[in-house]
């Protein structure tokens, strides 16, 4: 849809048609700007697909804490 078929409705006094093509060019543009700004913040998808240091696991000792509460 673009603003042409908007304003076509408009002045057909199409008002469906009017909403119809309002959400959808809202819509593509809230999906540009949301796209934008997610690749401000996080890098763009082919900079996320750089390899990530993968975080040493911690282990941790249940039994034996059990084992002091229950005596």
């Amino acid at each position: 849809m673009s603003v042409s078929d908007l304003i076509k409705n408009a002045m057909d006094k199409d008002a469906n048609g009017f909403e119809s093509s309002f959400n959808n060019i809202m819509a593509d543009k809230m999906t540009a700007a949301i796209g934008q700004k997610y690749d401000s913040m996080f890098g763009s998808p082919a900079e996320a697909s750089e390899p990530v240091e993968a975080q040493a696991e911690v282990e941790v000792e249940v039994a034996s804490d059990i084992e002091t509460e229950t005596e």
